[in-house]
């Protein structure tokens, strides 16, 4: 669910669902193809938070929403989701969520400290519920009806 809200749908990307195109109209990144830079999102690029060296307001990079307006899904903070850690299957294509149980879950996003490539909204990390770090945290999500 975290990686659709930040790439898109087929059709939020200008494909059918379950055209050949699909895969390839799915974004790199949370605005496109084009390789995160601080005019997109908030990273180390070379000095950690775009040079502030902290996190920046929410929505401050407009130019780097997803396909849903949604702002900051690169960069910022890492975002917890519920998903623990864990390989997916092959099987596991659509909406996976890895072990339904572990002490590891799964941080996405790439933060203000993490450089270009942890801004690919494909990028996962791991860490405990316990860990803390001034460039991890969570959003906030309403349920759509």
């Amino acid at each position: 669910q975290w990686e659709m809200a930040a790439r898109g749908t087929c059709e939020a990307n200008g494909s059918a669902a379950g055209d050949d195109n699909c895969k390839n109209a799915m974004r790199t990144y949370p605005w496109g193809a084009t390789e995160a830079d601080c005019t997109l999102a908030v990273m180390k690029s070379p000095v950690a938070g775009c040079g502030m060296n902290a996190t920046w307001a929410v929505g401050s990079l407009p130019a780097g929403d997803s396909p849903y307006g949604l702002h900051d899904m690169a960069g910022n903070v890492w975002e917890w989701t519920l998903d623990s850690y864990g390989a997916y299957t092959g099987a596991q294509e659509v909406d996976p969520v890895g072990p339904g149980t572990g002490t590891q879950k799964v941080g996405r996003g790439g933060g203000f400290q993490s450089a270009v490539a942890s801004q690919r909204a494909g990028v996962r990390q791991q860490g405990a519920t316990t860990d803390n770090a001034s460039d991890l945290g969570m959003r906030c999500v309403k349920s759509y009806p």
